[in-house]
């Protein structure tokens, strides 16, 4: 074997499917010893979707050689899609197969599902992601993001996100209204109930809904979503999954 991998909580890995398989149809899993790795770009080239999953979020995990496995989005969704909520999952990939094996396992060890998917070719390039200093970076509950992008996206196609150490206001602008949502910074004593605000200085900028509501979808991988926004920047958007040491999506 090449590549084995145990995860935990298959959950894990589903949820950071079902949050890219509306932006990427098809994509390739760089696995290397420090983990699996996805960079990949949306159809109209606007989004890109970047995933770390630290070989630590894995009980088990071994990767002779640094390897690419092309998979079908939607196809790796289904396999995920038979897997409880407390099922664990092994990852297999043996030398130039042309298949990848999964495997479920339910807790009891009970239940043991097996799956194969059919590897692709896939062009990709690895692009270096700038790092980038943003000017405003706010920490947010990411149910509340992922509300205020389903409500605004009902008034308009873009969205305004303006930043000031006041707080955060996301704002559309469309044929039959308006609408805007503001959040000030608060303290609470759960991290996913805070929200923080870093800001070096003021910003405002426009985004493509659409894009966003797509984004928050990712909701279910972590309580908090961070924002990083900058005057001539990309927006980041970024997840832990579940904690920061197991990796992030963003």
């Amino acid at each position: 074997m090449v590549l084995e991998a145990h995860l935990q909580q298959a959950m894990l890995l589903k949820k950071v499917v079902d949050a890219m398989k509306d932006l990427c149809k098809d994509v390739n899993f760089d696995c290397s010893e420090k983990g699996l790795q996805v960079q990949s770009m949306d159809s109209s080239h606007v989004a890109l979707v970047s995933l770390l999953l630290r070989e630590s979020a894995f009980s088990e995990f071994k990767c002779d050689r640094p390897t690419s496995l092309g998979m079908n989005v939607d196809s790796l969704g289904k396999i995920l899609k038979m897997c409880g909520q407390s099922d664990s999952l092994k990852l297999r990939w043996q030398n130039d197969a042309d298949i990848v094996s999964f495997q479920c396992e339910s807790g009891e060890d009970d239940r043991i599902a097996d799956f194969e998917l059919k590897l692709m070719q896939i062009e990709s390039e690895h692009m270096e992601i700038p790092e980038q200093h943003y000017k405003v970076v706010a920490k947010l509950p990411s149910a509340e993001f992922q509300k205020i992008c389903r409500d605004l996206k009902e008034f308009g196609e873009t969205m305004q996100v303006k930043a000031s150490k006041e707080g955060i206001t996301f704002s559309v602008q469309g044929d039959m209204g308006a609408g805007n949502a503001m959040l000030k910074p608060r303290e609470a004593e759960k991290p996913e109930e805070k929200v923080t605000l870093t800001v070096h200085e003021p910003v405002s900028a426009t985004f493509a809904l659409r894009y966003l509501v797509n984004f928050a979808k990712a909701a279910p991988l972590c309580g908090t979503v961070e924002l990083g926004l900058g005057p001539d920047a990309p927006l980041l958007v970024r997840y832990n999954l579940e904690n920061a040491d197991n990796g992030h999506m963003q």
